[in-house]
């Protein structure tokens, strides 16, 4: 019973209704009817009836529907990227060294705040511009093919639609509170996070569609480094010509690249039959995979000189330690997939190595500046 778990029932409500889409699946064991007596019979069918009663008002209690709401709207924001633009961001505003300090800091989870928002609005404007590609991508995963949540049916379009404006009128919310609190100028937070927000939602969004355009990659690349990372520090007093953000983010940058351009990788086919030009249409899968190489090597190499030229106040100091291991093991992957000319399809190990390594370029700078 420990291990199996109710193998009879979970074969039913998993493989066969959870397979047809059918939930909540509840079950009602009565028994042994062999050793049970007339009363106990009694009360099992009465116990029935009143089960089958209550259907009356729906299968699915308000509690369930709220929990599966809140479950799909969860599922919708994607929140397992948002961890690398924190690391990102913390980076940026340890970097700008506040007098204040920066964790107890109010700038500080104000700025991030307003990014969160921005992040939000951002990944549900790209669940409703991708729904065409997302409906016929037959290699989704955790890591691509969005979250699905219009495919599955579990937020409808007006629901999707209301979440962004929420998120946008949240964010423009918060914007002004950072604007009261912030010690840079009004002007250059404007201009940073102007320039952020169109770069953000100009992944997806018209009239850029810049991901339609064969830029989508670069511009993930250069909001998830230099775009978070120069938020923060001019969020907390820095000067956005300052050499220090800059240098802290352009290794992040070059590792962002081949996680990003994988990606595409799954979802070529149906990127392309929805017009749809990533860098992994526009190269075909084999180009793709040497994009990546080239970007690894080119991320160990700034990583390298960033801990031999202890760059950016030694916030890569010790890195390459970590990042050429890495980036070797990272290569010999996207090698041995450039020589086997398998067919676009699944590729969670190479999306694993990928993301891990784009990590180490968010967590060392982290605790370097820190200390």
């Amino acid at each position: 019973m420990l291990v199996y778990r109710q193998p009879g029932r979970n074969a039913m409500a998993r493989a066969t209704l959870g397979f047809c889409g059918i939930r909540p699946v509840r079950s009602l064991v009565c028994g042994s009817v062999k050793d049970s007596s007339l009363q106990q019979r009694q009360r099992w069918l009465e116990q029935a009836h009143r089960q089958g009663r209550s259907l009356e008002r729906g299968r699915i209690t308000p509690g369930e529907k709220l929990r599966h709401k809140i479950g799909a709207w969860l599922k919708g924001m994607r929140l397992q990227f948002y961890p690398m633009t924190w690391l990102a961001y913390t980076a940026g505003a340890l970097a700008a060294a506040p007098a204040d300090g920066v964790f107890g800091n109010s700038v500080f989870w104000v700025g991030y705040l307003c990014l969160f928002l921005l992040e939000v609005a951002t990944v549900l404007v790209n669940e409703m511009v991708d729904f065409p590609s997302d409906r016929n991508n037959r290699y989704f995963s955790t890591f691509t093919g969005g979250s699905r949540v219009l495919v599955e049916g579990l937020l409808s379009l007006r629901e999707l639609r209301i979440g962004i404006a929420a998120a946008l009128a949240a964010f423009l919310a918060a914007s002004a509170w950072l604007l009261s609190v912030t010690p840079a100028s009004a002007s250059t937070v404007l201009s940073v996070l102007g320039a952020m927000t169109i770069l953000a939602m100009g992944y997806t969004a018209p009239p850029l569609k810049l991901c339609y355009r064969g830029l989508g990659e670069l511009d993930v690349a250069l909001t998830h480094s230099i775009g978070v990372i120069l938020c923060a520090y001019v969020f907390l007093g820095g000067a956005w010509n300052d050499a220090m953000p800059w240098l802290l983010s352009l290794p992040l940058l070059l590792a962002i690249m081949p996680s990003i351009t994988l990606s595409g990788i799954p979802d070529l086919e149906a990127d392309a039959a929805a017009g749809k030009r990533t860098l992994a249409v526009r190269l075909g899968q084999r180009g793709a995979l040497i994009v990546c190489l080239i970007f690894t090597l080119l991320a160990a190499a700034a990583a390298l000189t960033g801990h031999v030229m202890h760059l950016a106040g030694g916030a890569f100091t010790g890195i390459a330690y970590v990042v050429i291991p890495h980036a070797a093991l990272l290569s010999w992957l996207l090698l041995k997939r450039i020589e086997s000319a398998k067919p676009p399809g699944r590729i969670d190990g190479l999306m694993v190595a990928s993301l891990t390594f784009v990590l180490w370029f968010g967590l060392f700078p982290l605790f370097r500046l820190a200390g």
